[in-house]
């Protein structure tokens, strides 16, 4: 184990196995994907997939995927952060116990596979998805996670909202803002590496003493936005926003024309997986274009895959190929895992 992860390990409790979930109830979508892959009788050893995406998606993905390959399914999912931590223990213990295994981390995943702990394996359809956001043999993106600014549009008129990364300095925002937090939502912490590196560890120090409120995740964050508890969110992930929308929120996401950090959540198959060839089919599954138009069209997470579908304009929203993306490549993504102490260190420091 690297000294940056142990350091890094230190700073998150350890989850229970009562939160490790097993498939329930979530079959609405299974229809959607088209026909089902072939039955394997054989196939009796469960599958586990550990992920970092959203409750709802995560189960609806699983399920589905039981449904059509036949394989008990279960999965666990938390934040990237402490997703991480949970695979890192698992490890250490030699009892590995998911066989699919997808991170918003890339760094972190990066790290995985120089180290051993991911096996090679090149899915049929990872040649769908850019060069620039895949490792060949390794893993691919099953989403891209963009974050925005956003804002409660019964509140903040769009015309008053911030057009500019700068814009969250003024004082008119202080005491109005809310952020996920770091320690907790790995693409969170790629939003806090990007941008310090575009913008300067000053600005940073500037933007907390804004008194930003700062809530776990993704969800919890919208949630105070949504009530006006807080009008206005420095950034919260894009496909959570639209999830709340369709709930019948009235927010509108800002997204700067200088562009914004994009992390992507990506998959792989561990090298101690205690059923590999289930992990295959699920990396398959998740990467075809079926699943990943349900997904994108369901629960609003933009597809990577060259032939996708672009996202509407509406909302502030616009096409994923018009976002420009700061600081998002894979070697950057290498370089914030490397920095990883010292950007939890500051984050802790200004925001908590």
């Amino acid at each position: 184990m690297s000294d940056t992860f142990k350091k890094s390990s230190r700073l998150i409790g350890s989850l229970s196995r009562r939160n490790f979930l097993r498939t329930t109830g979530i079959v609405a979508g299974a229809a959607t994907l088209g026909a089902p892959f072939v039955h394997n009788a054989r196939a009796a050893e469960k599958f586990i997939w550990y992920s970092g995406s959203s409750a709802r998606s995560v189960a609806a993905w699983a399920e589905t995927f039981q449904k059509q390959s036949g394989i008990p399914t279960e999965h666990f999912r938390s934040g990237g952060v402490k997703l991480a931590q949970k695979f890192e223990a698992e490890v250490k213990a030699n009892q590995v116990r998911c066989s699919a295994l997808d991170s918003s981390l890339p760094g972190i995943m990066m790290n995985w596979v120089d180290r051993g702990l991911i096996q090679k394996y090149d899915s049929p359809q990872a040649k769908n998805f850019p060069a620039d956001v895949r490792d060949p043999g390794y893993w691919a993106p099953i989403k891209a996670l963009v974050l925005t600014m956003t804002y409660n549009a019964d509140l903040i008129k769009p015309e008053d909202a911030p057009k500019k990364w700068e814009d969250l300095l003024d004082p008119k925002w202080k005491g109005k803002m809310v952020m996920p937090d770091a320690f907790y939502s790995g693409a969170a912490l790629h939003w806090y590496g990007a941008m310090r590196k575009a913008y300067g560890k000053s600005f940073m120090e500037k933007l907390s003493k804004q008194d930003v409120l700062i809530r776990r995740g993704s969800g919890a964050t919208a949630k105070a936005v949504t009530s006006g508890e807080r009008p206005l969110s420095a950034m919260l992930l894009m496909y959570r926003v639209f999830a709340d929308i369709k709930k019948g929120a009235n927010l509108r996401v800002s997204i700067p024309e200088v562009g914004t950090p994009v992390s992507y959540m990506v998959i792989g198959v561990p090298k101690a997986a205690p059923n590999p060839d289930a992990g295959k089919k699920f990396i398959d599954f998740a990467l075809s274009k079926p699943a990943q138009t349900f997904w994108q069209n369901k629960y609003f997470t933009p597809s990577l895959r060259e032939d996708a579908e672009p996202l509407t304009r509406e909302r502030g929203r616009r096409p994923l190929s018009e976002i420009k993306r700061i600081y998002s490549s894979p070697d950057d993504m290498r370089g914030f895992f490397k920095e990883q102490k010292v950007l939890m260190d500051e984050w802790n420091r200004l925001f908590k």
